[in-house]
């Protein structure tokens, strides 16, 4: 494999030289032809690399789109790489402990309905057109396909090890950039495809100022992972010694603050309240742990010096404390409003109005109505039998994560367990007021989490390495 991919560049060196004296476009994509294939072999004979390939390109494939200033196919370059790494994972068949899984089990099974409900919505007769129905599939059926990796590449403890690190590492990289966001703004190629582009980032300017993405594609989804990396962090924290040394601590305390910044230069109120959240399970399944009521003593008071210290001219602490203020926040009596408008629809149809029918455009009754909601949306658009199929497999994966847990036979088994149930149930939270699991960032880790649950239930060798 290493041999093919230097014959490519080899190959590549006098073609670049040749066609950069006739025009750069032709330069560049020749250069990206070479470093797809490049990839693409890595990502073949290597699926454990390919995965973490396929995340780190869905994750910053915005940066580049921005850097052309032309819109790109995201979703078709990260299918492409998705499927490569799916058809390595599948010629390499090293993992036996798949093989342990009961794919019979209760919380799959769900999941299989669920997809019998998506393929019966096909013939939703309040469908205007079918578009909506084959976008949606095609994402889900992405999403399922990167939890069947991960139960693929998690095989003992090292690989979940590796697994948040990656997290940890390319999150701590996105919030450093979003602090050079904020604190010498956006960078020209920035402002020049927001101005060529402005309907994808209505959400960004708003009345306190800018809202930061670092290099992923909104605010949004960027402040649900940089709450995702903080509650990482957080819960690690809270390990011994002898499994994270204090130099890894250290790394770890700076890595969160990194990520709690960025978190409020997002100007996401769904992910400050995320926060809290995770940490609240995370007290109440390990309240024993001594270094867990440390953490929480911390984190109560700077909690309590954010939303009552005198920091009245920061409008990234005025929004954050809106995200506590209740019925104070006028948006949000918004939202109550529509969420209540809309119930007798929900009522009526028991399979909703069509998947994507609350997009503009989309014909149907619900044409152009803001959900503001994942579980409103799922209630919409696949009705309140779709809403209960996904309580049920929310419920049951939240169970699996926490058994995990209690299950557990060693201190890392413990803190990686409870680090994906906080996690989890943080996201959980969010999709009240967001869409974590159907955008493509924060859906990748949500996926990645349910194969992690099911993998870990099935486990029962540890090889961990200090």
């Amino acid at each position: 494999m290493p041999y093919l991919a230097a014959v490519i560049w080899i190959l590549a060196v006098p073609l670049i030289a040749y066609l950069s004296a006739m025009e750069v476009k032709y330069t560049i994509l020749l250069m990206g032809g070479v470093i797809g294939l490049s990839l693409a072999g890595i990502s073949i004979f290597n699926y454990r690399i390919g995965y973490y390939i396929a995340i780190t390109i869905a994750l910053t494939v915005r940066l580049a789109e921005r850097m052309s200033g032309t819109e790109l196919s995201v979703g078709v370059i990260v299918d492409g790489m998705l499927l490569i790494t799916l058809l390595g994972s599948l010629i390499n068949a090293d993992d036996k402990s798949i093989r342990k899984i009961d794919f019979l089990d209760p919380l799959l099974v769900t999941f299989y309905v669920y997809i019998g409900l998506i393929l019966l919505e096909f013939f939703n007769p309040a469908i205007h057109d079918r578009h909506g129905w084959t976008t949606f599939s095609r994402g889900l059926l992405r999403n399922f396909l990167f939890m069947f990796l991960v139960m693929k590449l998690i095989r003992n403890m090292d690989d979940l090890k590796t697994f948040f690190k990656f997290w940890i590492v390319i999150l701590t990289l996105a919030a450093v950039y979003a602090c050079f966001q904020q604190w010498f703004g956006l960078l020209p190629f920035e402002k020049a495809f927001i101005a060529r582009y402005p309907e994808k980032f209505k959400t960004v300017l708003i009345l306190t100022g800018i809202r930061i993405f670092s290099f992923m594609s909104d605010p949004a989804v960027f402040g649900l992972l940089m709450a995702c990396g903080v509650i990482m962090n957080i819960t690690l924290l809270t390990s011994s010694k002898a499994l994270v040394s204090i130099r890894k601590k250290i790394l770890l305390i700076i890595s969160m603050v990194l990520q709690f910044m960025a978190l409020g230069y997002s100007g996401t109120r769904t992910a400050y309240i995320m926060v809290p959240m995770g940490v609240l399970l995370m007290v109440l399944i390990n309240l024993k742990n001594r270094n867990t009521i440390i953490g929480l003593s911390l984190f109560v008071m700077a909690f309590l010096v954010l939303m009552y210290g005198p920091f009245h001219s920061s409008p990234t602490i005025i929004r954050m404390r809106s995200a506590f203020s209740g019925s104070e926040d006028a948006s949000m009596n918004v939202r109550e409003v529509n969420r209540h408008r809309i119930q007798p629809y929900i009522y009526s149809h028991p399979i909703g109005g069509g998947l994507l029918s609350c997009e503009p455009g989309s014909g149907t009754e619900l044409d152009g109505f803001p959900p503001d909601s994942g579980y409103l949306r799922t209630a919409l658009e696949q009705g309140w039998i779709g809403l209960i199929l996904v309580m049920i497999n929310l419920y049951l994966l939240l169970k699996y994560a926490i058994n995990n847990y209690f299950k557990s036979q060693t201190e890392a088994e413990r803190q990686f367990a409870l680090t994906t149930a906080c996690v989890l149930f943080a996201l959980t939270v969010s999709m009240y007021a967001q869409e974590a699991s159907g955008l493509i960032e924060s859906a990748m880790l949500y996926y990645g989490l349910n194969g992690i649950v099911i993998k870990t239930k099935y486990l029962s060798t540890t090889n961990v390495t200090q």
